[in-house]
């Protein structure tokens, strides 16, 4: 087969694939198999719970577990994030508020926020409708976009950042080091901190590439004055390593899984 060929037959295969994942995520939408689940952020300093990070997942009866890695970029570039995205705003804030209820005060929650939100929708005026209608402080949400999606349309971004910067919503770069932001760029989108991807906090103990990036991203934060968090943590000698460096906050599977908000709270509240 020649390359012409494979190309072509790899296509094929990605645009069947891609048909399938359209059908999956209406029929998904359709019968609310969507669900959200909460991964801990834990203070490197204190070992106090900071907040969660809400996090997506899609398991359908008839088509299985879909991974967030493969239909989020389908949500995105088929349009169908600002449905999805609208419901998981108030699912996250309405766990929330459920969450301080119970006593869980002085925690964050983080929400990822896809850049066709922000240029395709209003999710600036959202979140701020869903903060008061769950009455929840406004300095207790930090929004998260990702490192790349700062290409795309960056006066726009800029500006809705800015809104959520006023009214005290904490905002964050996540996949930190994979993309293209610039000192520059983080002047320009007054970032409140950032999120270390976490192919950098895989070899951070056995590759001196890895670490010599980790601790150099971490100094620049100190320096910027921004806030750090470590994902992907999986062992204690990366945690180790993370607070001799000086990270600010942990994030990983060594600390806590994703989980559902009822798991959640009956692992941290004491």
């Amino acid at each position: 087969m020649n390359a012409f060929n494979t190309l072509e037959s790899i296509n094929t295969v990605n645009m069947a694939r891609w048909h399938e994942l359209e059908q999956i995520m209406a029929h998904s939408m359709k019968n609310h198999y969507f669900k959200m689940v909460y991964q801990p952020l834990v203070s490197l300093t204190s070992g106090q719970l900071m907040g969660f990070e809400s996090l997506v997942r899609c398991e359908s009866p008839r088509y299985g577990i879909v991974g967030p890695d493969e239909f989020i970029p389908h949500v995105e570039q088929s349009g169908m994030i600002l449905d999805l995205g609208d419901w998981i705003l108030e699912q996250t804030l309405h766990d929330f508020s459920k969450m301080k209820k119970i006593g869980m005060e002085g925690i964050t929650i983080s929400l990822n926020i896809s850049p066709v939100q922000i240029i395709e929708g209003d999710v600036f005026s959202k979140v701020m409708k869903l903060l008061r209608k769950h009455n929840v402080d406004p300095a207790s949400i930090k929004v998260e976009l990702t490192e790349t999606a700062l290409i795309h349309s960056p006066h726009k971004i800029a500006k809705t950042f800015e809104q959520f910067n006023k009214e005290g919503v904490k905002v964050w770069l996540d996949d930190f080091g994979t993309g293209y932001a610039s000192l520059g760029l983080l002047r320009q989108f007054n970032i409140d901190g950032l999120k270390i991807d976490r192919s950098f906090i895989n070899g951070i103990a056995t590759n001196n590439e890895d670490f010599t990036l980790c601790s150099a991203i971490i100094a620049m934060a100190q320096r910027l004055g921004l806030e750090t968090i470590a994902e992907g943590i999986e062992q204690r000698e990366q945690l180790q390593i993370l607070e001799q460096l000086g990270c600010d906050v942990a994030q990983g599977y060594l600390l806590g899984r994703p989980s559902s908000l009822e798991n959640s709270t009956a692992t941290w509240v004491k």
